[in-house]
């Protein structure tokens, strides 16, 4: 319901076709200033057909888009259960056009349409545009009576108000000229009268007629002075007990004020200990999980301890490791040393031997050419097989470099394996802690935990109750609502029969069900009419609309029978009777099922027209909905399905056996179920470190959980480097037996080099006998090797590489030992500082535990004052109340009282008048006088005799002997008695005239006094509570009310608009500041909307002067309204809270305004 959307073409800023929304049920508009943000709101004015000098323009031109010849603005408003669309279009010549869901249609039907809808333009009372706060604030009395008169619409009387005023005084004026030539042709006639004998009789006549007359009057006059002097007896005696009562009242709202501020004390220090103590449970909470951190944390230290303590231990072991290498190297290089002198020695020995044999060179040079021819083959074979031999040593080296190769590779491997292995035990170490940790902490909190899960069980069982509490109560106080306007629409009805007997009672005293069980079903059909009121005729029922209205008693509906349209019983029902049949007597005509007197028969078939009553729900969907028949049918059990198909829920019956202590049984309830639900919060704030310890758990298993795929990970990874060694076993024997082979190969090779040598030491022997042995050389195979030496460069070069190799690998685990050193000792460092005990500053908990304790002692203690006063309070409040029940009864008969000694005073002083007009003289004490300056206690009625309907009856036979003289008159003297009755006939059609003209004008201004105040005291009622809603603070709260300056003719004189915000004095809103000003003027507008609700309020910038707290307490009102708000903002305060966004900015080459929509609810 509200604004939908709106379509603008051309309009201001706007170039081409823009749609602005959709509109949520609170949506803000947004956008730099100058962007076109009001235009929007100039935009919906301009639809609704507000002139241009209202929108900032000079003409209805003006407000087009200098691009374009035309513009148009359409509105789609949904409201009062129907969706219109309006639309204004304006022509290059300024004319106007005006539709109405696409129809064309006049501004006066136009206009008709859209205050239909509440939307009252002249008021705009759905508008507040910038500035228009300080307006409504700057007021003065008379200008916000004209507001009032603008939103309750009493404003349209006001011509017709003036207009019924000048009739009657013209009337008056014209009765009065007529009585003066009146009384001139009676003086005439009375002249003649004297002169002429045989009028005597005439003139006695009309002397006895106006005797009569005169008795008449003062008959009336006496039997409503003694009316009157019983109502003035009667309203003395309510008055009299009224003030009593109001003595009682004091004295008791006294009493109920010492009680609140005795109540606001204990409830005082009540909140003051329970925050106190709320704040202590939440200090021991914070210790309980700081102490349950500390205890985690210690338990990681001890866990990263134990860790530590491993990798020292193996770091300790490689670094041992590392130092028997060097040890190792170390000797290997002192053995290469060793074995290079032993070899710089043997060279210097060949050296000196070769020199020693100097001299006999040619002679063995002789020799070898000799040896050679003699075994040259044997000296190839051996040379080949010394080349292979080379090669198979070669073949050997590198089997043997394979076989270290893969050994150092299988010892990698296993101090590989070793690590994950001492990597997979910290593991599981860290695992074991952890388990252990969260066995130990779960034991601690599992009694806890239990109690844990048993207060939020009952604390969301107890929500429940509190919800369906809440939603009884509800349910109750519009039950006692509803009682309370049925109570005093009895009282009121009451009054009335006593007043004018043509009120015959409510519909539901009149008509009676003939079964109990179709009691539910008539309730339901009847609705809203079981309380309204049967009449006889139409006067009847404005002259008590008028006196409810004067009396401003509550709202009621009248039923003429005169003039009630008379509805067939068997009209539309009576068209279904063959269903009924069909239906045997599961289905009846609700007429049937009632009884009610003769003489009601057309209110009767009027309110039970085209209405049938059901045994079941199923019997009525198919009714109608099966056979699609026009009827409205009710089911036993109150399910309504209304004639055009919509389903109901009914069942209204019993609410007037309603129980006046169900809802303070309920309140109690609610008050015990709040007590228990703040039990169950405090108990929670006991074991708040359950929560705590639950998440510590949680956070373990979660580490457990990363833990154990840490261990799943090296258990893979020790299973693939256990499948490596494996390999590498298999590679190492494989080269052992690649090395057990070349083995055999060269000792095959071997013992072909040893025959070969042999015989070839015998050919040397043979040749170089005589030669060798020597001193130098015990062969020539000697000599020719120490000759022919080239290993000692090569040995050298060896002896240099495999020395440089070993010292470079002494340095690298010299260094390797050092940082391992260095981590060992910041190992030790750290398992130093875990060694350290935590200091968690947790403080005496036990202390905090006793201290806990007494303050719950002294917060129950507390409590149960608090609910022995507040109990007391009930009690002095409940007295309160009947009196301020019983005072209303008085004052209800003190008005009803007052109202009848007012009519009646009005009839006496309408009496008066006439004899005044017809110049009676009254008998008073001593003397007759005028009617026109006597008072009604001046009246003698002591010469009264008869009664009033024996003067009625001579006064006709009177009449009936004057008119049957009248021709005679005429003839006799020449027309003056003619003209007499004449003047006397148009003088009583002007008297009726002029009365006539009163009643009317006296109708018009209780119409208007009545649209007034109707809209003056509903707003007055509810602009105090939401001024009150909008300022509450902690400490105080504001206040707010309208008075009236006139409280007869409200309309001609001001109202006072008078305010008290939070903790300062009353005074009127034209004083208050600009944040004030604006929450006093925003609470007069939402009040309105309860008076007479807009389907959508758009503001534009009335925020301006609040600060945010302020801002906050209007987004909670709108929030917590059912209307729908369209504000144009900067503030992020309340755009923040919206349902949607409207954005509005300015193209920077086009020059026009865009607009960009987000609904932050999707």
């Amino acid at each position: 319901m509200g604004l939908e959307r709106i379509e603008v073409e051309n309009f201001k800023s706007y170039l081409g076709v823009h749609v602005i929304g959709p509109f949520d049920r609170f949506t803000c508009i947004v956008g730099p200033n100058g962007s076109g943000k009001s235009n929007v709101m100039d935009a919906v004015m301009f639809c609704l057909g507000v002139g241009s000098r209202y929108l900032r323009g000079s003409s209805a031109r003006s407000l087009i888009n200098s691009k374009c010849n035309h513009c148009s603005v359409t509105l789609y408003i949904e409201g009062c259960g129907e969706r219109r669309s309006f639309q204004r279009h304006v022509n290059w010549e300024g004319r106007s056009s005006y539709f109405v869901d696409s129809e064309n249609a006049s501004y006066e039907r136009f206009k008709e349409v859209v205050e239909g809808m509440n939307l009252l333009v002249d008021a705009r009372n759905f508008l507040v545009f910038q500035g228009d706060v300080g307006v409504i604030g700057g007021m003065m009395p008379m200008e916000l009576s004209r507001l009032f008169e603008e939103m309750s619409g009493s404003v349209k009387l006001k011509d017709v108000y003036e207009e019924k005023q000048r009739v009657q005084a013209r009337a008056v004026s014209e009765c009065a000229s007529l009585f003066e030539e009146k009384k001139e042709v009676m003086s005439r006639m009375k002249e003649a009268e004297e002169a002429r004998a045989q009028e005597d009789v005439f003139r006695k006549l009309i002397e006895r007629k106006h005797r009569i007359q005169e008795e008449m009057v003062l008959h009336e006059i006496q039997i409503r002075k003694a009316r009157r002097k019983d109502a003035d007896d009667e309203v003395s005696r309510l008055e009299a007990e009224s003030r009593r009562m109001q003595e009682f009242m004091d004295d008791k709202e006294r009493e109920v004020e010492v009680y609140r501020g005795k109540i606001s004390e204990m409830r005082r220090e009540y909140f003051e200990v329970d925050a106190h103590l709320s704040r202590q449970r939440e200090m021991l909470a914070e210790r309980r999980a700081r102490k349950y951190e500390v205890e985690q944390e210690r338990d990681k230290r001890r866990a990263r301890a134990v860790e530590i303590e491993m990798e020292i231990r193996g770091k300790k072991d490689a670094a041992d490791a590392k130092r028997q290498e060097i040890e190792r190297r170390r000797k290997e290089v002192e053995a290469v040393d060793g074995g290079y002198e032993e070899m710089c020695k043997e060279e210097e020995r060949r050296r000196r031997r070769l020199q020693g044999i100097e001299e006999k060179k040619d002679v063995i040079e002789e020799k070898e050419r000799e040896f050679l021819q003699a075994c040259g083959e044997d000296l190839e074979d051996l040379s080949g097989l010394d080349l292979e031999m080379f090669s198979k040593k070669m073949l050997l080296d590198d089997c043997r470099e394979r076989m270290e190769k893969l050994e150092e590779k299988g010892s990698e491997l296993r101090q590989m394996v070793e690590e994950k292995r001492k990597a997979r035990m910290n593991v599981l170490v860290k695992i074991d802690a952890l388990e252990r940790s969260e066995s130990e902490l779960c034991g601690r909190i599992s009694l806890h935990e239990r109690r844990y899960r048993e207060l939020v069980s009952e604390e969301k069982r107890r929500n429940e109750e509190l919800s369906w509490i809440l939603g009884e109560i509800l349910r109750t106080k519009g039950r006692r609502k509803i009682d309370s306007r049925r109570s005093m629409i009895q009282g009121a009805v009451e009054t009335l029969k006593g007043m004018f007997p043509g009120v015959y009672g409510r519909v539901v005293d009149l008509v009676k069900a003939t079964q109990d069980r179709y009691e539910i079903a008539l309730s339901v059909l009847l609705g809203s009419h079981d309380q309204s009121v049967i009449v006889d005729t139409e006067r009847t029922a404005m002259s008590c609309i008028n006196f409810i209205k004067e009396k401003r008693l509550c709202k009621m509906t009248f039923l003429p029978i005169e003039s009630i349209r008379d509805g067939s019983e068997g009209r539309g029902a009576g068209n279904a009777s063959w269903e009924v049949e069909e239906y045997g007597g599961a289905v009846r005509r609700a007429v049937d099922a009632i009884t009610y007197d003769g003489k009601y028969r057309k209110v009767v078939s009027f309110l039970f027209r085209e209405k049938l009553i059901a045994d079941s729900v199923e019997i009525a969907r198919d009714i109608c909905y099966g056979r699609e028949i026009k009827a409205s049918v009710c089911a036993l059990d109150g399910t309504y399905i209304h004639g055009g198909g919509s389903l109901m829920s009914g069942g209204g019956v019993g609410r007037n056996k309603f129980q006046e202590d169900e809802l303070d049984e309920l309140m109690g309830r609610r008050i015990r179920v709040l007590e228990e639900l703040r039990k169950i919060q405090d108990a929670k704030g006991e074991v708040s470190h359950v929560e705590i310890c639950r998440e510590r758990i949680e956070m373990w298993r979660r580490s457990k959980a990363l833990e154990m795929e840490a261990l799943r990970e090296l258990d893979s990874c020790i299973e693939e480097l256990e499948l490596q060694r494996t390999e590498n076993g298999r590679l190492v024997k494989e080269a052992e037996e690649s090395l057990e082979c070349v083995l055999r190969d060269i000792g095959v090779s071997e013992g072909r080099m040893k025959e070969l040598e042999e015989r070839i030491r015998k050919a040397e022997s043979s040749v170089f006998r005589g030669i060798f042995p020597n001193d130098y050389f015990r062969s020539f195979g000697e000599y020719k090797e120490a000759r022919e030496n080239e290993v000692f460069a090569l040995r050298t070069m060896e002896y240099e590489g495999v020395k440089a190799k070993a010292e470079l690998r002494i340095e690298v685990l010299r260094q390797e030992i050092e940082d391992l050193d260095e981590e060992v000792e910041r190992l030790r460092r750290e398992a130093e500082d875990l060694n350290k005990e935590p200091d968690g500053g947790l403080g005496d908990v036990d202390a905090m535990c006793k201290d806990l304790a007494s303050l719950e002692e002294r917060r129950k203690r507390s409590l149960e004052t608090f609910e022995k006063a507040r109990d007391e309070f009930k009690e002095v409040n409940e007295e309160f109340r009947r009196l301020v029940e019983q005072k209303n009864k008085l004052d209800q008969g003190i008005v009803s009282g007052t109202s009848s000694r007012e009519r009646l005073e009005e009839e006496i002083k309408d009496l008066l008048s006439f004899a005044a007009l017809e110049e009676i003289e009254v008998p008073c004490i001593g003397c007759r006088r005028p009617a026109s300056g006597v008072s009604v206690d001046e009246i003698d009625f002591s010469g009264l005799e008869g009664s009033i309907e024996d003067l009625k009856r001579e006064l006709e036979e009177i009449n009936q002997k004057i008119n049957s003289r009248v021709p005679l008159a005429k003839a006799e003297r020449g027309g003056d008695l003619a003209r007499y009755m004449e003047i006397n006939a148009e003088y009583e059609r002007r008297k009726a005239i002029a009365i006539a003209a009163k009643n009317e004008f006296n109708e018009v201004k209780k119409r208007r006094a009545h649209m007034f105040m109707e809209c003056f005291e509903k707003v007055n009622k509810e602009i105090s509570r939401i001024y009150k809603s909008l300022t509450m603070t902690e400490t105080a709260e504001g206040n707010a009310y309208l008075v009236l300056e006139n409280t007869s003719e409200p309309f001609k004189e001001g109202i006072r608009f008078h305010l008290m915000p939070p903790n300062k004095r009353f005074r009127e809103v034209r004083l208050l500041s600009g944040g004030e000003k604006t929450m006093a003027v925003l609470s007069l507008l939402f009040s309105f909307h309860a008076y007479k609700p807009a389907p959508f309020y758009m503001f534009d910038e009335v925020d301006s002067a609040l600060d945010k707290i302020n801002a906050s307490r209007i987004v909670s009102f709108i929030v917590s309204s059912n209307a729908q708000f369209i504000l144009i903002t900067l503030k992020p305060a309340l755009f923040q809270h919206s349902d949607g966004l409207v954005g509005v900015y300015r193209d920077p080459h086009e020059g026009v305004s865009k607009v960009l929509t987000y609904r932050l609810n999707d």
